[in-house]
């Protein structure tokens, strides 16, 4: 037993007086419960808060009151006091809420048995611990905001602030940054009276406070700045207490985080304080230097865009110094670290790049590797740049890689190599082109002119197969001449290859496909497959003049190549070149022909200007002749019927395409008056469609809002392309009649003969000489007045003579009856 007399004092005397003094409530009570003592705080506690907890109490049963409790911690507390009195358990501990309307509090219940004489007592003491649960709850809500996600970095600070603010019981609170001499105020909370918001500066002078904190580089906490440190009192600011941190970024002092007010404290500050605003800067330190470093690596990335790693020699990512999304399927860089090279890349990438890496450290110099890589959306190319590194910040085996996007660099190359292949393509068809042009001076019929096209293109090894064909209906193509193909008829071609040809047709483009099995139906039949079973590319070339479409030439490229823009190109010019030369056999079939197939059309309700002004006038117009000009308008010299000239001209001078009118011959008798119309819009003319096809167009009168026109044709065209050809230009045109026409064949000897006939000796004398004498040259060989000396006559008179023998020549070429078509 404890000596209870020490130095003449009476020990136990003097336990009552100390529990007295302690800053809890403190009872003893028997093993049953009843309270025994209690100690003063007991007493002034039950005062303060209207509970029984005063002296009265003793004698009353403190595990009754604690079972009638309205909370559960009453019944905890009961149970755990039985358990401790029972000798269950050797002392028992509870925290438990105790809150008023006016203010929150906690209290620590601990509960402890002895025995005196063999008796069981227990001592129960109930000690306030609001203090460290203010300061728990403010940790757990300083957590919560800086791992809240949601929030921005400018909204996390805010709420520090007003956490700090209210924790400390501050108004103010800041987060400043320090610029030289300047102060800055980054993020404020303050009373909505106060003069003070973000973006304020202000000199570091005025405020010594935090002047202090930023060149010590140390936190500060005054109560009472004016007693406990004068020397940092300002005369501006009025600040009476502050406690604040410095703000450190990257090793340097970025500025201050703060608390301060006006009036001096009351309390002094604690540790504790000094620390929770510690926490709250080295935070806010953590947070700037990330959002710094972020802003480095955003710029990093703009400026240098290649994917940036550190890798050691067994391969692992062990840092990534720019975003690697160009490169990798990663939502992180941090992903990557710790990784390795073949985690992340196929195999055969993988090693390929380790063997660079090892070779980089082994050779102590650059190494560099090209590979393909799948990126998300398509395959790209990439260089890596692989350089030893020394830095005491990683292991001694380590490199630096940048990976350089060269996917533009590799598609340029595959493009130069293309164009070169197409450029040695074109030429070589360009050559192909001549002999083909030079072979078709001599051909007199189409099936000649496609015949000779075919073998050429077929000779050379740049096409496999070719073939003609015009158009037989809708869908259908009608086949003419083929080379390098054993056997073809309209039947082997298969409905695709029917349907790029039409395409071409009604285009007038040509048509290219890489592989004709593309356009062609999936089917097991033979009527369904190419006419080159094994996989090509084909082009049609519509043989076009530009006016008038006279088929199509199907070009089937050689195995393994693909015909391009600039081929596509040439076969284009091919195929006009085709067409003209049709174009000029027909026209010579036409000529030499003795018997012409005679057309005659019908275009009711035209909306030709001159059959739509036949209609408004009751008139009639016909045409003898038109004449296209070099500035992209057309002369149209028409014979108007039934009608004044004067009105006629008034109304087409009305009509927007019309830019001028004049009339050139008066009417005489039996011949109608001639105007000259001049169009400043060209459009598809039927009649240029006819000529295209080798007719001569004998006639065309605009009478009654309709359109009537005559041709005369060489005896074997295709009429009916003729009439299809002529609706796709003007829908709704009807063939009237066809007739065979016996017609005398004109030489060219009878050309000279009608030409003598019309001229007079003295006309012919004239014209002969000035001939001879260079008068038509350029410069002249022969001046008029030379010629009217040498033929011994008046220079009037010779230009008189020659203009009259210039008219007998020209009539001959033009008139009626001299040539194969008299409008043009």
């Amino acid at each position: 037993m404890v000596p209870s007399v020490v130095d003449g004092h009476d020990i136990p005397a003097l336990y009552g007086p100390a529990i007295d003094t302690l800053p809890l409530m403190f009872a003893i009570v028997d093993a049953s419960g009843v309270i025994l003592s209690t100690n003063e705080t007991w007493h002034e506690f039950g005062q303060a808060n209207g509970t029984g907890l005063t002296p009265g109490t003793l004698g009353k049963n403190y595990l009754d009151a604690a079972d009638t409790a309205d909370d559960t911690t009453g019944q905890q507390a009961a149970d755990g006091i039985r358990a401790v009195l029972a000798g269950e358990q050797a002392s028992f501990e509870l925290e438990y809420p105790c809150h008023t309307e006016s203010a929150k509090r906690w209290f620590r219940l601990y509960v402890a048995p002895f025995t005196i004489d063999g008796a069981t007592f227990a001592s129960i003491a109930h000690i306030d611990i609001t203090a460290r649960k203010q300061r728990e709850l403010a940790l757990e809500s300083a957590y919560e905001i800086c791992t809240d996600a949601d929030r921005t970095f400018t909204e996390q600070l805010d709420a520090l602030l007003e956490l700090g603010c209210e924790t400390l019981g501050s108004p103010f609170g800041t987060l400043s940054r320090v610029h030289g001499d300047e102060y800055v105020f980054e993020a404020v909370t303050a009373p909505p009276s106060a003069d003070l918001e973000g973006g304020r500066t202000t000199s570091i002078e005025t405020l010594p406070n935090c002047r202090h904190v930023v060149e010590h580089r140390e936190p500060l906490a005054v109560s009472d700045v004016a007693a406990d440190a004068p020397e940092l009192a300002d005369s501006e600011w009025g600040i009476a207490n502050y406690i604040g941190a410095p703000v450190v970024v990257d090793g340097a002092v970025y500025g201050t985080f703060c608390f301060y007010g006006l009036e001096p404290r009351a309390a002094a500050y604690t540790q504790w304080d000094l620390t929770f605003v510690r926490l709250l800067s080295d935070w806010a330190g953590y947070e700037l230097e990330r959002e710094r470093r972020t802003e480095q690596r955003d710029a990093l990335n703009t400026a240098l865009p290649d994917p940036s790693f550190i890798i050691d020699a067994e391969g692992r990512f062990l840092d990534c110094l720019t975003d690697p999304e160009t490169m990798l399927k990663v939502d992180e860089t941090d992903t990557l670290v710790g990784q390795t090279l073949h985690e992340f890349l196929p195999r055969d990438t993988a090693d390929s790049l380790l063997g660079t890496v090892r070779a980089a450290l082994r050779s102590g110099s650059f190494q560099s590797v090209e590979y393909r890589l799948q990126t998300p959306g398509c395959q790209r190319w990439f260089e890596a740049r692989v350089a030893p590194l020394k830095s005491r910040a990683y292991d001694l085996d380590t490199v630096i890689v940048v990976a350089r996007d060269i996917t533009a660099h590799k598609d340029r190359e595959a493009e130069l190599e293309r164009q070169r292949d197409e450029l040695r393509q074109a030429q070589r068809l360009n050559v192909l082109g001549r002999e083909i042009a030079k072979a078709l001076q001599d051909t007199q019929t189409r099936e000649e002119i496609e015949s000779a096209v075919c073998a050429h293109l077929t000779e050379s090894d740049l096409y496999r197969a070719v073939w003609a064909g015009s158009r037989g209906s809708a869908t259908q193509i009608t086949l003419g001449a083929a080379a390098g193909i054993a056997t073809a008829s309209p039947e082997q071609i298969s409905p695709g290859e029917h349907g790029l040809a039409i395409d071409a047709i009604e285009t007038g483009e040509v048509q290219v496909v890489a592989d004709i099995a593309d356009v062609s139906t999936q089917s097991n039949t033979e009527m369904d497959r190419p006419l080159i079973a094994a996989h090509c590319s084909v082009a049609a070339v519509p043989l076009t003049t530009g006016q008038t479409t006279y088929g199509v030439l199907m070009v089937y490229a050689s195995t393994n190549t693909t015909i391009g823009c600039r081929e596509s190109d040439i076969l284009a010019d091919l195929g006009r070149l085709i067409a003209l030369s049709i174009q000029r056999v027909h026209s010579q079939q036409s000529l030499q022909a003795a018997t012409t197939v005679e057309l005659e059309f019908l275009t009711p309700d035209s909306d030709d200007i001159f059959a739509t002004l036949s209609a408004k006038l009751d008139c009639s117009f016909t045409l003898e002749r038109r004449v296209p000009t070099s500035s992209g308008s057309s002369l149209h010299y028409v014979r108007v019927s039934g009608v004044d000239t004067a009105q006629v001209c008034q109304a087409l001078a009305g009509m927007p395409s019309v830019e001028s009118c004049a009339v050139v011959e008066t009417a005489a008798e039996n011949r109608a008056p001639l105007l000259e119309v001049t169009l400043n819009e060209i459009s598809a003319s039927p009649l240029d469609t006819l000529i295209d096809y080798g007719g001569a167009v004998r006639r065309a009168v605009a009478a009654d809002g309709d359109l009537r026109f005559t041709a005369e044709m060489a005896p074997d065209i295709n009429v009916r392309a003729v009439v299809e050809a002529v609706q796709e230009v003007t829908p709704g045109t009807e063939l009237r009649s066809k007739q065979y026409v016996d017609q005398p064949v004109s030489t060219v000897t009878d050309f000279r003969t009608r030409i003598r006939d019309r001229l007079t000796p003295k006309q012919a004398a004239a014209l002969k000489t000035a001939y001879a004498r260079g008068y038509y040259d350029w410069p002249r060989g022969s001046a008029a007045e030379e010629l009217a000396e040498t033929l011994d006559i008046s220079a009037p008179t010779l230009h008189y003579r020659l203009r009259k023998a210039h008219d007998a020549v020209i009539g001959a070429l033009f008139d009626y009856g001299t040539g194969p078509e008299t409008l043009d």
